[in-house]
């Protein structure tokens, strides 16, 4: 061997062996019916998602990917195929195997190699129960007061706490999926939710504590130590707005099971359903005519309703003018669903839809269920076209 070559080899074994070890775990695994597509690992951190790696698959469907292992606490990670995902727990350098068909793999998964990645996945199996009950109570119910669904709903929310309480977060506070099930939510709205329950607070608590003790300068246990003390105080017994936003939370979820059933008459004095627009992607709006916004306004809803028609989008508008005529000659040449609530600002959809001023939207999905309260008109045309695809 030539002097050059030997002491490049040389100088490669050296620049090997001065380089720290680098701790990994091991993700593989298969997704069927993925050919083509790209298989994303995401890291989910506190405040951040990152894209860590990929690979596009072939007509197997098998995967690896060895990322550096978690250092000071557990952390959750992704797997991601387009807008189906399977949420994974790795505290060490373990190997984990996941299988699924891309079709059903965010309901139908296996996974191997890690108790907490097992018990995960029957948290989240538990948490998509609950919302297929509560869009189940929420289409059955057609009556516009709302008072007995959001005693029902409180009382399965309640259930569910529970059962998450006695069998994933007292047992072992310290685990992963304990701490994950602080965070589960419906749609955006929070379970468990330290800063309106006491008794939620105190879970918050029991998680820190354990926490403390296992991964004391850990960033999440930093974080949630933080927020269990916030929790606790601002939920002292001397403190009535915490109970009465406990009250309020669940009532709140009405918004994102579910439509709730609207019947109002059109121009013509036909009743129309909310119901009956069932299979296209609809924009729910409480509006009035007689005000300032309405010419501006319509006339973004017609450019809206013009561009997505004939995809399958419609309009469901809710007028609560306290002028019926007034209305009634705006309606008459709108070419989507127009109705009209008497009761005006005191209608009862108004209460039901926890609506607080207007205009007020709501988009739903093509099942009936509404997914999103968007606040910022200039976002209407984006999701309305994510929602059509």
């Amino acid at each position: 061997m030539k002097r050059s070559n030997l002491a490049l080899l040389v100088l490669t074994i050296l620049t090997v062996a001065c380089q720290p070890q680098v701790d990994r775990f091991t993700l593989n695994g298969q997704i069927a019916q993925a050919d083509g597509k790209t298989l994303y690992l995401d890291y989910l951190g506190l405040d951040k998602v990152e894209v860590i790696d990929s690979v596009k698959l072939d007509a197997e469907g098998k995967f690896s990917f060895t990322p550096v292992a978690p250092e000071d606490c557990f952390d959750f990670y992704r797997l991601r195929i387009e807008g189906k995902v399977i949420n994974l727990a790795i505290d060490s350098t373990e190997t984990v195997t996941v299988n699924a068909s891309l079709p059903v793999m965010q309901i139908s998964y296996a996974v191997e190699g890690s108790e907490n990645c097992s018990r995960l996945k029957d948290l989240i199996m538990l948490q998509m129960g609950l919302l297929q009950d509560l869009r189940r109570v929420s289409s059955q119910y057609h009556s516009p007061d709302p008072t007995f669904l959001n005693e029902r709903i409180r009382e399965m929310v309640d259930v569910f706490k529970s059962d998450v309480l006695t069998d994933f977060i007292m047992p072992d506070p310290g685990t992963p999926y304990a701490y994950y099930a602080l965070f589960l939510s419906i749609n955006g709205q929070m379970l468990f939710n330290p800063q309106a329950d006491r008794q939620d607070a105190k879970c918050y608590a029991a998680v820190a504590t354990q926490m403390d003790i296992l991964y004391p300068d850990a960033v999440r246990t930093i974080h949630l130590h933080n927020v269990a003390l916030k929790g606790m105080s601002k939920t002292s017994p001397a403190n009535d707005r915490a109970r009465a936003a406990a009250i309020q939370q669940f009532a709140n979820l009405v918004e994102v099971i579910g439509s709730i059933e609207i019947e109002l008459p059109d121009y013509k004095g036909r009743p129309q359903k909310l119901s009956d627009q069932k299979g296209k992607v609809v924009l729910l709006d409480f509006t009035a005519f007689k005000t300032d916004f309405s010419p501006s306004y319509t006339l973004l809803l017609r450019r809206l309703y013009d561009k997505y028609a004939e995809q399958g989008f419609t309009i469901y508008q809710v007028s609560v003018d306290d002028d019926e005529n007034y209305w009634m000659n705006g309606a008459a040449n709108l070419p989507w669903v127009c109705v009209y609530d008497e009761a005006s600002l005191k209608s009862t959809y108004l209460k039901s839809y926890n609506v607080t001023q207007i205009p007020t939207v709501f988009l739903i999905d093509r099942d009936g269920n509404i997914v999103d309260r968007p606040e910022n008109t200039d976002e209407l045309d984006e999701k309305i076209a994510r929602l059509l695809e």
